[in-house]
């Protein structure tokens, strides 16, 4: 019997739409272009996005995740491909797990998904 994907999770998954600006890190560090992404879900190991073009598992991304309500101020990242599935020719949903964040942007990333989890359970308005 194969274990259910969703018991494996170590954070709990929150359906939301954010953007998501992200880079493709070559091996020596540097960043392509920018491209724009939105997200379908976020936890606090990492994100689905849905990409507009394909990228590899493996693939190394600098991210700018922008809050609601933060725009002016984007969390800043760093992640991981590991999986992807073509939706259509110009859209790809994509798993990124999040490898690094500074401490001051996790805290803001952490208290967001609190927060909008505690309105999903009704305990804020």
């Amino acid at each position: 019997m194969s274990p259910n994907p969703a018991e494996r999770r170590k954070f709990a998954r929150l359906d939301i739409a954010l953007t998501v600006s992200y880079a493709v890190l070559n091996p020596g560090g540097k960043p392509s272009d920018f491209a724009e992404a939105q997200s379908s879900d976020i936890s606090a190991g990492g994100l689905r996005l849905m990409t507009p073009s394909p990228l590899n598992n493996g693939d190394k991304l600098e991210l700018s995740v922008y809050l609601a309500g933060e725009e002016d101020n984007p969390i800043s990242a760093t992640g991981e491909v590991v999986w992807q599935s073509k939706i259509s020719e110009t859209s790809f949903e994509t798993g990124v797990v999040i490898q690094h964040m500074e401490t001051d942007d996790k805290k803001r990333f952490m208290q967001f998904i609190f927060d909008q989890m505690a309105k999903v359970v009704g305990l804020t308005s």
